[in-house]
């Protein structure tokens, strides 16, 4: 019997057409072949990197990737200093601005112009304190029924006032005192009629008559005062007053302005100046005398009874601070004093 033979076919030519996951497997295995006869043969294996070393080694080689060209380094940034920078707005805190009205601080007057010439101001202010009844010289009988005109200082802070009424004897004794108090929501002038009684162990006695304004730290403000005669028994005379202006005008310093330095300017008019003479004492708030002076009083009437003064008042402070100028017409005579101005002011060293 005779075998069918086999059906030959003509031997191909081999096209490699292996996927790409089986071409990375062979390089692999080639790799490794490679690897395992460079053992075999004795060849070192590569040194390991150690790990405390790998980010210097990193910076080195990316260096010299970047100087031959063969990496890009990313673009770097540079601010234009003509380019405005914008900055993001904040809204998450409110922003308060203090009007004028809620400055805790209070607003003063600075001054620095030169003093002017003293002359007697056009109206003539009216007497913070005015002793309307009895006028000067009167003779009166106990109780004296006594009439005032108070009207609000100049330099009104909105603060109680504090009023004393005395009566001095002829030899300096205090006969009688009364004390009242101004509220501060009285902003107009008012009237005060009261009674003060009084005891002399003779006919008559010249006596005079002081009312006294105190500020809130227990300086005196303002004095005004007239004479008169007590009388034990009798028959009254009272007479009428000559007018109601102020005896005394400051016109320098200004109150509530702010002064430098250790000088201080003071000057005005004044119809009282016993001796030719007058007293300038400066106390702060706490009652010390930082500075006094004695000014002379020029002799030419200047209209209506008023005549000059002026001068400057050395003071020592070692820190800002309030002070009262006073200027006082005194006499020696009962209480001392005929009459007294004054004005407060911030000095400053």
């Amino acid at each position: 019997m005779k075998d069918n033979p086999i059906p030959r076919t003509e031997p191909q030519a081999f096209t490699p057409r292996m996927s790409s996951r089986w071409y990375s497997v062979s390089i692999f295995l080639i790799l490794l072949a490679s690897a395992g006869c460079s053992a075999l043969t004795g060849d070192p294996l590569p040194t390991l990197i150690p790990e405390e070393k790998l980010p210097t080694v990193i910076e080195l080689t990316a260096e010299a990737l970047v100087a031959g060209g063969l990496v890009t380094p990313p673009p770097t940034f540079t601010l234009d200093p003509h380019v405005a920078t914008i900055t993001p707005e904040v809204t998450d805190t409110p922003t308060i601005t203090l009007t004028p009205q809620e400055s805790p601080t209070a607003t003063l007057d600075i001054v620095l112009s030169t003093p002017e010439p003293v002359k007697v101001p056009d109206p003539l202010p009216g007497a913070e304190i005015q002793i309307i009844s009895p006028g000067r010289l009167s003779r009166v009988l106990s109780p004296l029924a006594l009439h005032l005109f108070l009207v609000p200082p100049r330099n009104d802070k909105g603060e109680d006032l504090l009023y004393q009424i005395s009566l001095y004897g002829d030899n300096g004794r205090l006969i009688n005192r009364e004390t009242i108090t101004r509220e501060a929501e009285t902003s107009a002038g008012y009237h005060l009629q009261l009674d003060l009684s009084f005891d002399i162990n003779k006919e008559a006695e010249a006596a005079r008559l002081e009312i006294s304004a105190v500020d809130p730290y227990n300086r005196i403000s303002a004095v005004e005062t007239t004479d008169i005669v007590l009388l034990s028994a009798g028959e009254q005379e009272i007479k009428s007053i000559h007018d109601l202006y102020a005896n005394m005008i400051i016109q320098q310093p200004v109150a509530s302005t702010l002064i430098q330095g250790d000088l201080l300017t003071v000057q005005g008019v004044t119809r009282l100046a016993p001796g030719d003479e007058l007293l300038v004492e400066c106390l702060n708030r706490d009652g010390s005398l930082v500075g006094s002076a004695v000014l002379e009083v020029d002799e030419e009437d200047l209209g209506q009874g008023y005549r000059s003064f002026e001068g400057e008042i050395p003071f020592q402070v070692g820190s800002s601070s309030w002070i009262r100028v006073q200027v006082i017409a005194r006499d020696g005579q009962f209480s001392g004093i005929q009459s007294l101005s004054s004005v407060e002011v911030l000095v400053s060293p």
